[in-house]
């Protein structure tokens, strides 16, 4: 929900709410294995999650196939 105001031809936007803040979580509930989508089953040290369009989830791997990473420019 945005409140916009209209002044002498100027907007502003005054105040922007999406969605409702998370104020506190606990540790049964906040783990990564608890979220939906995502599946850690076999995880290991090193492991990386990489989404996998046949299963419309995040799985937990060690390798990487038909990968691109671009880390950008510094």
């Amino acid at each position: 929900m945005a409140v916009i105001v209209t002044t002498e031809g100027t907007t502003r936007v005054k105040k922007i709410v999406v969605g409702r803040p998370v104020r506190r979580i606990n540790n049964a509930t906040g783990s990564i294995n608890n979220l939906a989508g995502v599946d850690t089953t076999g995880a290991v040290q090193g492991s990386v999650l990489v989404y996998d369009e046949t299963s419309s989830s995040f799985i937990a791997t060690t390798e990487l196939e038909e990968t691109n990473l671009n880390g950008g420019q510094y």
